[in-house]
């Protein structure tokens, strides 16, 4: 039998156990439920069995905790009202995640980097930074931190990045004649993909994991996840990932033959791009300037969510997204995806499982707590040991335990970014290739030229390291600046 769908099999089995045999003592029924529901999802999710898209996890928990819910809405009380509850809001438990403001940063963010490839803009910019260095290796590797950190700042869409720097990754690879999935094809290849994924996570639009995880967080907890809040407290950390993983990388992977290209090879490249279209120049002034008012949001206070959209509004009425386009330019599974997602975490709560889970781990979590390292490294290398098992991306996971953070802050004061960095270095994470989506969706556009699994694991290792790196360093940064940890 075919292992990706013996998997969904057995997580469907052991789904199927817990909604009819329930045997967690302290849960109740509907929390028995609704994790059997969502484990079946976590099957399709994980394995993707006849490669299923996203929205097939997520079909099976809008339908099924909807059909439990309404099941059980007669013997459910509204606390608040001590009312039974109305149909409304079971459906508003269920589809809390598209109500999200992370959401509706989300889809617009997304356009940000279907207009950035669709005008080359992206490439544009990737091949000016090229031009500007004399190529060596160490060219090389500050080159594309820099492009790593330029198209961060304009897209947080991690997908468009990495089809505008691959393709570009690999035809260096080519120009330079390294032999496919040898050490130097790696070395360009991953250096370039771990600059599309990791330098954006320190702001919280610099990719997908700001909005998501301001999705997660519980509702009291949102209000710290500004974008002046997530810059000051973990772009510091984030860089420091970054560049330990280009400097590492350099330093451990690095051909040992000259990098056999020169300048004039970029600039050529450039130079076919011709003069900057008027839709470019669009493009990237109305990118500019959303990045201005994210950050001045506490001056002006226009929210996120409502910037992101007045962009796409340009980016409509100036015909640079057509009609059609709407539909085709970014990936709606993804985005349906995270909606379902973001929505577990108040499926969770409501049906019980997040109380009967937090005594659980509260009392090891509480004993770690009053040291700050040991508790960030205990938390960050668990979460990546989880990874093993909950892809994509730890979601459910993080669902299960982002109001935590409530606690944390409340009876410890730990302000809930410095815990989110364990989450996102949790979502970063890989070590194997099905860890990360964003790898096998590199290795399919260059057809497997640039690395194999043993060159994954280095560089994991590597990504590894520098995160632990920065949360040590992260410590004494956050007590520098007070009421960050205890």
């Amino acid at each position: 039998m075919n292992r990706k769908l013996l998997g969904a099999i057995i997580f469907a089995v052991i789904g199927l156990f817990i909604i009819f045999f329930k045997p967690f003592a302290d849960l109740g029924g509907l929390g028995h439920e609704i994790l059997g529901i969502v484990l079946i999802a976590l099957g399709l999710w994980v394995f993707k069995p006849g490669n299923v898209p996203l929205l097939a996890g997520g079909s099976v928990v809008v339908f099924g905790s909807l059909a439990i819910l309404f099941a059980h809405k007669e013997s459910m009380v509204n606390v608040v009202t001590g009312n039974p509850y109305t149909s409304g809001e079971l459906y508003g438990v269920v589809a809390n995640g598209f109500v999200s403001s992370a959401v509706w940063t989300l889809i617009p963010a997304l356009y940000f980097g279907f207009v950035l490839q669709k005008t080359g803009l992206g490439k544009r910019l990737a091949y000016m930074v090229l031009k500007a260095f004399n190529p060596s290796w160490a060219s090389m590797a500050v080159s594309w931190l820099i492009i790593g950190v330029v198209l961060s700042a304009l897209t947080p869409s991690i997908t468009v990045r990495i089809a505008i720097v691959i393709p570009i990754a690999i035809s260096i690879v080519e120009a330079c004649k390294l032999e496919p999935r040898s050490r130097g094809a790696a070395f360009v290849t991953l250096l370039a993909w771990g600059m599309c994924v990791f330098p954006g996570t320190g702001w919280l639009t610099g990719s997908l994991c700001g909005p998501i995880m301001q999705g997660f967080l519980p509702a009291d907890m949102k209000v710290f996840a500004t974008n002046g809040e997530w810059l000051r407290i973990l772009c510091l950390p984030w860089m420091i990932v970054t560049i330990l993983y280009a400097g590492l990388s350099y330093v451990f992977t690095k051909p040992n033959q000259p990098i056999g290209i020169d300048v004039e090879t970029f600039k050529e490249e450039y130079r076919k791009l011709g003069a900057m279209t008027r839709n470019e120049t669009v493009v990237l002034v109305t990118l500019l300037a959303c990045l201005v008012l994210f950050f001045t949001e506490s001056i002006h206070g226009i929210p996120t969510p409502a910037t992101a959209m007045g962009a796409l509004f340009i980016f409509i009425m100036a015909r640079i997204i057509e009609g059609p386009e709407l539909n085709t330019g970014i990936n709606w599974d993804v985005v349906l995806f995270f909606g379902v997602t973001i929505g577990l975490s108040q499926i969770f709560r409501f049906s019980q499982i997040t109380s009967w889970f937090e005594p659980i781990i509260k009392p090891s979590i509480s004993s770690l707590a009053p040291n700050p390292l040991l508790f960030m490294l205990v938390i960050t290398l668990g979460l990546m040991i989880i990874r093993f098992l909950d892809v994509p991306w730890a979601f459910t996971t993080i669902a299960l335990t982002a109001s935590l953070t409530s606690m944390l802050f409340t009876d410890f004061g730990y302000h809930p970014l410095a815990v989110t960095m364990a989450f996102l270095i949790a979502i970063n994470f890989f070590l194997l290739s099905y860890q990360q989506p964003w790898i096998l969706m590199a290795d399919g556009m260059i057809q497997g030229r640039g690395w194999s699994e043993n060159h994954v694991m280095l560089f994991g290792s590597i990504y590894i390291f520098s995160a632990l790196v920065a949360v040590v360093i992260a410590i004494p940064y956050w007590h520098s600046l007070g009421g960050i940890i205890p």
